[in-house]
């Protein structure tokens, strides 16, 4: 299993390295208001609330990244 934890840390460390977490944040409120958008044109979508959590998750998570490094900057 800490082979699984150790992949998933490291394709965290390629996509954050890609851009910084504020950026991350932002961009996928972009996606999830579209997302947002287009269903209601598409109608119900019985795991809309499911994929809102999924966001927000990662809103959190890369907050708390962004925390870190603050920390870490200091």
């Amino acid at each position: 299993m800490n082979h699984l934890y150790l992949a998933y840390g490291q394709k965290v460390k390629e996509l954050l390295s890609e851009s910084d977490a504020e950026t991350w944040i932002e961009d996928l409120w972009d996606v999830y208001t579209g997302f947002t958008l287009f269903s209601q044109e598409a109608g119900y979508d019985p795991r809309g609330h499911n994929r809102f959590v999924s966001f927000k998750e990662l809103v959190f998570f890369s907050r708390e990244i962004m925390r870190g490094n603050e920390k870490n900057n200091s």
